[in-house]
């Protein structure tokens, strides 16, 4: 089943000393499927780890990319339109560019899931149908 992935769930799950790091290494010590998440989140993610952290997290998105656990997308040149509404329909939170990149292929992919710390914004935003995100983090794991 695929999950999109948020900044802070690779970060606590990177980072030993965060706050997130327990929850977000149970969840992945237990998931099965691909991961999806974009360009604006990998760039976010690195510009919060340390340099040993970022090496450990790019040593993983690599093999987990060939293994094709991973896959990074973006939104399009041509959807900063759409990616533009979505911010401005919830500038109240604000949302920023990463999260509306990731509820912009949410919307694109229709993938609910998502690896998120940032429960207060994923449980404002919306995606057709007025369904909500599914917090995957919030779950109880597999056996």
């Amino acid at each position: 089943m695929n999950t999109l992935a948020d900044s802070g769930y690779f970060v606590g799950l990177f980072r030993p000393k965060d706050r997130h790091h327990a929850r977000c290494k149970a969840f992945f010590t237990h998931y099965i499927g691909q991961t999806i998440t974009t360009w604006a989140v990998f760039t976010e993610v690195c510009a919060l780890l340390a340099a040993s952290q970022q090496k450990a997290f790019f040593a993983w998105a690599t093999k987990a990319q060939t293994l094709g656990y991973l896959r990074i997308e973006s939104p399009p040149a041509d959807a900063i339109a759409a990616v533009w509404n979505l911010m401005d329909k919830y500038d109240d939170l604000p949302m920023d560019f990463c999260d509306a990149s990731l509820v912009y292929l949410a919307i694109n992919l229709k993938i609910k899931r998502i690896a998120t710390v940032d429960v207060r914004d994923f449980s404002v935003y919306r995606l057709p149908g007025n369904q909500r995100f599914v917090h995957v983090l919030d779950e109880p794991a597999s056996p």
